[in-house]
């Protein structure tokens, strides 16, 4: 089984809140997937992109990161 290569994005909604997501897309292919989802809503809100960019990329998944400090 080959182990899919995921790239780490950082995106704000229309709410301004920071979201992460893991995705097998490379940027010109997430932003064109994201203009596709913007163009059918009025609003972008995290939680449902989320569940759009999983249809469309089975390894994709919203992280949390947290600081560490040590």
């Amino acid at each position: 089984m080959k182990k899919v290569k995921k790239i780490a994005y950082r995106f704000f909604d229309d709410n301004e809140e920071k979201h992460y997501v893991l995705s097998s897309l490379n940027h010109k292919e997430l932003e064109a997937l994201v203009e596709k989802f913007k163009a059918k809503r009025e609003k972008v809100v995290a939680k449902d992109f989320v569940s759009y960019l999983k249809r469309h990329d089975e390894a994709a998944e919203e992280v949390i990161l947290k600081d560490f400090y040590f």
